[in-house]
């Protein structure tokens, strides 16, 4: 086994907080039979470049080409595991359409590998995920993993949700859009204009603007469309 000391990116723990972390993920690794671990929490802070933290025990040379090339975004791992509550056990069919990527991992020794997802409010997604070099994942290993991932990547994604506090700085943001700014971001998201807005609302065209204009400033973002979208994402629709 080739369990080494994890690397946090975007996270900021106390030295007893990454202790138990670590020993949680590590001491299942060496359980289960794998080298490599990696929990990943995905926030839709934005629907292209969304924020990611997490850790993991990867060589820095594979870490550094994963983030460089942003794989997370194109890795059919994690986009098979956004769609399904099911492990999504890693295999060459899956990354056919990305073979330069499956040719890295394999490279780095994550011949065999499976992933586990998990998911929070305001649409956060949490990423387990196990790996090593050789003995392909068999049906019965699978069968036998299945309960012990989902039970794991939500420990895990429970414990990260509430050391970053991030249903505080959810409900800080949902607190400053008020109800009459929330209607308007709901009718603009139905495809209905300012004049629409105002006839359905019993108020002025200007006014409408007016707290659009509000919106724009609170989300920070620069139009009306930006604006419903992100308000989707972070849970405030």
């Amino acid at each position: 086994m080739n369990i080494s000391r994890p690397i946090l990116y975007g996270v900021n723990l106390t030295d007893v907080q990454e202790i138990e972390l670590v020993d949680i993920i590590s001491s299942h690794a060496v359980r289960l039979g794998f080298d490599y671990y990696s929990f990943v929490l995905r926030i839709p802070q934005s629907l292209t470049r969304p924020k990611i933290q997490g850790f993991d025990n990867y060589s820095e040379g594979w870490r550094s080409y994963y983030v460089r090339n942003e794989c997370i975004l194109t890795d059919p791992a994690i986009q098979q595991a956004m769609r399904s509550s099911k492990p999504v056990v890693w295999t060459e069919k899956l990354y056919q359409q990305n073979k330069i990527l499956w040719q890295e991992m394999r490279r780095d020794g994550h011949s065999v590998g499976i992933t586990q997802s998990c998911w929070g409010p305001q649409s956060v997604a949490g990423f387990l995920s196990f790996s090593r070099t050789s003995d392909a994942i068999s049906k019965a290993e699978l069968k036998e993993l299945e309960p012990e991932l989902r039970e794991l990547s939500l420990s895990l994604f429970t414990r990260f949700y509430d050391l970053y506090r991030l249903d505080e700085t959810y409900n800080a943001e949902d607190q400053i859009i008020t109800l009459r700014e929330r209607e308007i971001l709901r009718w603009t998201g139905d495809g209905k204009t300012a004049e629409d807005i105002s006839i359905i609302l019993n108020i002025t065209p200007r006014t409408v603007h007016f707290h659009m204009n509000n919106v724009l400033n609170k989300l920070i973002v620069s139009n009306k469309v930006h604006a419903v979208m992100k308000a989707h994402l972070i849970g405030l629709l």
